[in-house]
Parts: structure tokens; C-alpha cells; sequence
């Protein structure tokens, strides 16, 4: 029997698990007594304070009434030694903040590197303090918090034990540190009413954890070791948090944020100004679950997309996403097989409003979203002579904490479009997880999905599953991937899928990578990864193996070279019977980092693919050069210049044509840069141009078949931005926007141009 006639096969030991899982959401395996969870874990010690200390990154005595936690340990360069540099900090609190003192002395003040950047903008591998806090002490979720010695924030959500970490979310906090003739000293102050925890308990005893990273000698020292056994956010390895007292309470806060936006867009040579105004509203119904409001929200973005040269056109590109009502707890929604992608939503229509409700309770975590889109003349959904449709999105989440750093979990998402109208259709999912860890190295996580679609497409199942292990030394996994021809989640998620295919795919992956810390090499590696694939259509099955081998060096250089061998399989559907092209290639890619901390460093990268022509069931080739160089002047000003071409071959080398495949040699030129005038006044430019910006058509040869064709065109973009933020999570911006194609025309001009304000200020209560 051909693949091509088989569901995907879910055998007997598949209902098993599928009833194990629903056991343990039901009823779950109870975790430690808390007293459990303290035994044998360093601990350090919160004390009250009345009043509180100043936030200034000055030493003021009232720290001396908290004690001093100190004895770090290295994790880089020598494991298990005591750190080089000696760190200690103080915990104090009243009925409103949480505060910390860190001070970190360092032989070589004057050698201290420290950059100018803006909020949770990466600015290791300057000297940073860093540490969490697991408020509910159970492995799963914790909030981050950083800074340098310039006291830039940085703030984000640890999950799933430390496999996941999400530096989307923000949340009001303080923050003042301070270089001095012995190191530096950071200070923070963390309203309660930023956290989330249970507040029914007599004391508090939260997971925490401390390291300091030292640019100078590459030292990572903990507080509580994380060795190198395991990955750096792990937060079963750390210690807790004692000591503060059942009067702490996170409060039913209400923040209160509208904002209001002034624009005038010039198109065709035609002005047209637009304002608009809404607000976002968070209100901590209670301290662990929190209801998140928007209405008529400005999703216009003050930051454009980049260019990407699109190597296969069969498949869309992913977009990041930028806009904050769907960025908080973003990690919670994030599955290996991607369900949910929130850049569909108000992709085709503008977001009318939308309602997000998020939390904890017990050993479960909840989330629900729900979206509708469209257009505000016209009150009632379902009308079906508009284009494009209105939308109702809905996403539900949960999940349940199991054993001591696990968790499995279920989510449901849908799409409506024309709710009520005569061209309704639907696209819906739903799924079960599981993330656990099996011993000290060993994890298994994976996801069975089942999507139905009324419309075009139908109903299908897809599942994957990792089962692995991971220490100092080695990485090992088996992957099994497989979906259905008919499964299709593309309404609210992102998957790359071809229409009628479905997909069945086995990797074995292989890695060693240990550490040598020599004065030359600071650690190699070396892997290989064995696949099997077979789809449907096809009578062969596509295999290959993917070798990597990497050196990085004590400075943060880094080199790697990866060669692929494999078999692959296409189908011919200009053929009847179907016909199978099979054929063989080698991908080789060469990449060289420099160390980012330097003034001045570089990323270059060369590679020549295999490849496959979709537009004319033909093979061929595409080589390509990646280069690019990063200057920092001075510590509040960086600049990066990006350069990438692509060039599309056939299988004599020659240029393949551009009319059947779109540019065949495309470059992009990207221009990045930053000025920060303090830490919360800064200016940022983007500019990059393109010579592979595509228009296609189907058009009708002689014999009535239809096939692409494909007209290029260049086009340059331009972005500049100036921005304040007053207080926390308050911002005033102004924002140039210009785009210039030759689309049409035989001379590049201005096509869209946008002068954009926006104001939006926190009111918090």
C-alpha cells in the first residue's frame, strides 16, 4: 500500500499515552511539601525594612540590617572553584517592593566593559548581575531581571524549567547601578504588584538564583552552581528565597495605558492624515491571575520588517512579532509545532479589540485570548460581500505542573471568518503537550495536534516527539515529526506545509561538545544528524546526514563548517501518472563570528545548496555570501551593516531565469543604527534596499496551462525613530517611515511615505 493512502497511523500505544496524559492533568502527581523543596538548597534572607533604601546605585548603611550573601562559584572557566571576582548581596523588603543590593567587586575597575543600550536590548557580553525569582518555587515559570554597570533593564519570563526564555515581557521595576574605584553596585526595587504569586501562604518561599557574568576572563559565577551539565536558566539547580511574610500581597492592581496617534501618510501622491486613539487596560483581578483589555489598539509598527531573501517561494517567511499586547506570556503560548502565531491576527483587517486573561492557580497555568477583527463602520460581524473578512481569533491555554520540574498541557485555537455571513469558514485546533524530565539529563517533550477546517482544506492529525539527553560533554536525541495531507492549522498558526502532502520524518542527532578552556580554544564541537523522510505522493523516501564542526575561542570568536549529504525527493505534477524526481546533493555552509564586546566585529558566512526549482520541476543550485560588520565608537552608539546576496543556478551554473523564478541574483544592503542620548532618550535608523521585491501572475500558455511568472523590482525603506520614555512603560515617539520601488516605472520613487506620533502613558493603581 503507497504512503499516499494512509492516515497518519496512531498505533496502540499512542491511546495509551493519550489516556496517561489525561490521568495526570486530572489528577496530577502532587508536588514536594514545600519544606521538601527547601531541604538542601542554599538559601538567603529577605528582612523588612522601614524605610526603604534609596534607589541610586549608592551603598547606603540601611543595607548593613539585611546579611550579606557572598561565596560564589564558578561555573566558567574553572567549574566548582571559588569565583574570581567576589559578589555579594542584601534582600530587603517592605508592604510595596522588593529590593536588592548587588555589589561586585573586580580587581580591574577601570577594565570594566559597560555599553549604553536600550531596555532588554542584549548587552551581554558587557558585565552584568542577573538573577530570578520562581515566586511559586515550582521549576516552571520564573521572572528574570538584569543590568550592567550603566543600570540598563532588562527584564523576561524563564519556563519550562529553563528551556524556555521569553524577553518579550516588561514590567515596571527600578533599577540604578554605578562603577566605582572597587567594581560597581546595582540596585533594584520590584513592586510586588509586577509578580504574580500565591499570597494565601504564612511566608513566602520562592526559587531565586544569582550569577554575574565578567567580560574580562569570560568568568560565570553563581550563587547557587549551575554547572555545566546543564543549561544556564536551569531552576531546579538553584536555591530559594526566605523570609518574607504573609502581609506581602501583589494587590488587585489596575494599569490604565491609552495612548494617541497622529500620522500623515503620503501615497500616490495624495495626503491623508489619520488619527486614532485607544487604551490597554491590566487589572490583577487576583495576585496570580491578571485580565489584559485592549480596544481599538495602534498596531502600526514604529520599527519596519527586514528584508529576507526567500530561498524556497513554496513556503511563507516568519515575521517576528513586535506588538505588546501579545508579547506578555508569550511562552505559555509557544508549542513545538506551532499552532498559534499571533502576525495572523490583524494581518488582513484591523484589530477591533481583543481580551487576554492569564495566571496561575495551583499547579495549573491558564491562558485565553480572544481577537476580532475588522472594520469599525461596520458594527455587526458576518458581512459577506467585504474583503477582506472579518475575523474572530480565539486561543485557550492551560497547563498542569507534574512531578518536580514538569508539566503537560492542552490548547485550543480557532479562527472564524464571516461569523453568521454566507461565506463563513473556520479554521480550528486542538492539541495536548507534555515537557518532562526524566532524571538529571534526560528529557521527552512532544505534541499531538488535530485540526479541523470548514472550507477549503479538511480535518488532519500531526504529532511530534523528542526524546533526549544533555550534560557538560554530550547532546543526543531521537525526533519523530508526521503530519496528515490533510492537516492545516495556517488560519492561527505557522506551518510549513505543501497542499495534499503529508509528511513523515525520523532524526537521530548526535553531538559532542566539551569544554577545554586552553589558552588558544575555549571549546569545539561536532555533530551529526541522520534523517529519514518520506511524504506522501512519493515513492522514495528522502535521506540525509548533516555534519557540523565548530571552534570557538577564549575571546567569543567562533568558526563553524557544516556539509550535508542527502537524497532528496520531488514530485513531478506535470506528469500523469505522478512521477518522482530524485536527486542527490551536498550543502556546505562557512561562518566566522568575532568577538561582539569589540569595538569593531564581523560575521561572515559562504555556502553553495542543492536545490529544488518548485516554478520548473527542475534542479539546480543557489550559493550565496552572508557579510556583515558591527561598530561600537563609543558605549552608547553602535552601527551594523548587513550585506547578503543570493544567487539562484541551474545545473550548468547559469543564471536560472528571472521571468520562471524571480530574481535570480538578489542582494539586500541593511543599514542598522543607535544613538542613545541617556537611557531612556534614544534615536534608531534602519535603512535597507533590495533588488528581489517580486510581482507574480499566473498567466496561460498556448495549451491552456497555467503557469508563474515573475517580475522584479527594487526597492529601498527607510525608517527613523526618536523616543522617550518618561516613566516605566510610558513613551513618546516620533517615526519617519519612507519607501521608494521602480515598480512600473523605469526610475525609483517614493511610494509610501508615513510621519507617525505616538503618546501613551501609564497610569498605575
Amino acid at each position: 500500500m503507497i504512503f499516499v493512502e494512509r492516515k497518519l497511523f496512531l498505533p496502540g500505544g499512542f491511546y495509551a499515552l493519550l489516556m496517561t496524559f489525561l490521568w495526570l492533568f486530572a489528577t496530577g502527581n502532587n508536588l514536594a511539601e514545600e519544606k521538601d523543596l527547601f531541604k538542601g538548597r542554599r538559601y538567603a534572607v529577605a528582612v523588612r525594612t522601614n524605610p526603604p533604601p534609596k534607589i541610586d546605585g549608592y551603598v547606603d548603611p540601611l543595607w548593613l540590617k539585611a546579611p550579606a550573601q557572598t561565596d560564589f562559584i564558578q561555573r566558567f572557566p574553572n567549574q566548582g572553584e571559588k569565583a574570581i571576582a567576589d559578589t555579594r548581596f542584601y534582600i530587603m523588603y517592605d508592604d510595596h517592593n522588593l529590593y536588592l543590593l548587588f555589589i561586585m567587586i573586580d580587581p580591574e575597575p577601570e577594565k570594566i566593559p559597560a555599553r549604553l543600550v536600550e531596555r532588554d536590548y542584549m548587552f551581554y557580553p558587557d558585565d552584568s548581575i542577573n538573577f530570578y525569582l520562581d515566586t511559586f518555587n515550582d521549576n516552571q515559570r520564573a521572572y528574570y531581571f538584569s543590568t550592567n554597570p550603566l543600570g540598563v533593564e532588562q527584564d523576561g519570563l524563564i519556563s519550562e524549567n529553563g528551556n524556555k526564555v521569553d524577553m518579550s515581557w516588561d514590567c515596571v521595576f527600578h533599577v540604578a547601578a554605578r562603577r566605582n574605584k572597587y567594581g560597581w553596585v546595582a540596585e533594584f526595587a520590584i513592586p510586588f504588584k509586577s509578580l504574580r504569586f500565591d499570597n494565601s501562604k504564612k511566608y513566602q518561599v520562592w526559587g531565586f538564583n544569582v550569577w554575574r557574568i565578567r567580560k574580562i576572563n569570560r568568568e560565570i559565577s553563581y550563587w547557587s552552581l549551575v554547572d555545566q551539565n546543564y543549561k544556564m536558566f536551569r531552576l531546579d539547580k538553584g536555591g530559594v528565597l526566605i523570609g518574607i511574610d504573609q502581609k506581602v500581597s501583589s494587590g488587585n492592581h489596575l494599569d490604565f495605558l491609552p495612548f494617541a496617534t497622529l500620522q500623515l501618510q503620503t501615497r500616490g501622491g495624495m495626503d491623508e492624515w489619520i488619527y486614532k486613539g485607544g487604551l490597554d487596560l491590566r487589572y490583577g483581578i487576583t495576585s496570580d491571575v491578571t485580565l489584559n483589555l485592549t480596544l481599538n489598539p495602534d498596531f502600526g509598527q514604529v520599527e519596519i520588517d527586514e528584508e529576507q531573501i526567500n530561498l524556497d517561494k513554496r513556503y511563507e517567511l516568519y515575521l517576528q512579532e513586535k506588538r505588546p499586547f501579545f508579547l506578555e506570556n508569550t511562552n505559555l503560548f509557544q508549542l513545538p509545532i506551532q499552532t498559534f502565531y499571533s502576525r495572523r491576527i490583524g494581518a488582513r483587517s484591523d484589530i477591533k479589540g481583543g481580551l487576554k486573561l492569564t495566571g496561575k492557580s495551583g499547579p495549573y497555568s491558564f491562558g485565553l485570548i480572544g481577537v476580532a477583527t475588522g472594520d469599525w463602520r461596520n458594527q455587526g460581524l458576518g458581512d459577506p460581500n467585504r474583503d477582506p473578512p472579518e475575523e474572530l481569533f480565539t486561543v485557550l491555554r492551560v497547563q498542569r505542573d507534574i512531578f518536580r520540574s514538569s508539566n503537560i498541557g492542552f490548547m485550543l485555537t480557532g479562527v472564524e471568518q464571516n461569523p453568521g455571513g454566507r461565506q463563513y469558514s473556520f479554521n480550528r485546533s486542538a492539541s495536548v503537550d507534555w515537557n518532562l524530565f526524566i532524571g538529571a539529563h534526560q528529557f521527552f517533550t512532544g505534541q499531538l495536534v488535530r485540526s479541523a477546517t470548514y472550507g477549503p482544506g479538511g480535518d488532519g492529525n500531526a504529532a511530534r516527539f523528542t526524546l533526549g539527553h544533555y550534560d557538560q560533554n554530550f547532546l543526543f536525541y531521537l525526533d519523530g515529526y508526521f503530519y496528515d495531507p490533510e492537516f492545516e492549522v495556517n488560519g492561527t498558526g505557522f506551518f510549513w506545509k505543501l497542499p495534499d502532502k503529508g509528511h513523515r520524518q525520523w532524526t537521530l542527532y548526535l553531538e559532542a561538545h566539551p569544554i577545554v578552556n586552553r589558552r588558544f580554544l575555549r571549546s569545539w564541537g561536532i555533530s551529526a544528524g541522520m534523517a529519514y523522510i518520506r511524504e506522501t505522493l512519493e515513492q522514495k523516501p528522502g535521506l540525509g546526514i548533516n555534519n557540523r564542526f565548530w571552534l570557538e575561542f577564549p575571546d567569543q570568536s567562533r568558526l563553524e563548517l557544516t556539509v550535508a549529504n542527502y537524497q532528496d525527493v520531488e514530485t513531478d505534477y506535470r506528469q500523469q501518472p505522478l512521477k518522482d524526481i530524485v536527486y542527490r546533493g551536498t550543502d556546505a555552509k562557512l561562518a566566522l563570528q568575532t568577538d561582539i564586546g569589540k569595538p569593531v566585529s564581523v560575521r561572515l558566512e559562504i555556502g553553495q545548496n542543492r536545490h529544488y526549482y518548485f516554478q520548473t520541476y527542475t534542479t539546480g543550485y543557489d550559493r550565496g555570501i552572508l557579510a556583515s560588520v558591527m561598530v561600537k565608537p563609543m558605549s552608547n552608539t553602535f552601527f551594523e551593516l548587513i550585506y547578503e546576496r543570493r544567487q539562484f543556478l541551474d545545473n550548468n551554473f547559469r543564471l536560472m531565469p528571472i521571468e520562471a523564478i524571480g530574481q535570480n541574483d538578489a542582494q539586500i544592503w541593511i543599514l542598522k543604527g543607535r544613538y542613545l542620548f541617556t537611557r531612556d532618550v534614544f534615536a534608531r535608523v534602519f535603512a535597507q534596499y533590495t533588488n528581489a521585491a517580486e510581482y507574480y501572475e499566473y498567466v496561460q500558455d498556448a495549451l491552456g496551462n497555467y503557469y508563474l511568472k515573475y517580475t522584479v523590482f527594487d526597492r529601498i525603506s527607510a525608517n527613523l525613530l526618536l523616543g522617550w520614555r518618561f516613566t516605566p512603560l510610558s513613551a513618546a515617539y516620533l517615526v519617519y517611515t519612507e519607501e521608494w520601488d521602480n515598480f512600473g516605472r523605469p526610475q525609483i520613487a517614493s511610494s509610501n511615505r508615513i510621519l507617525f506620533f505616538k503618546l501613551s502613558y501609564l497610569f498605575s493603581w
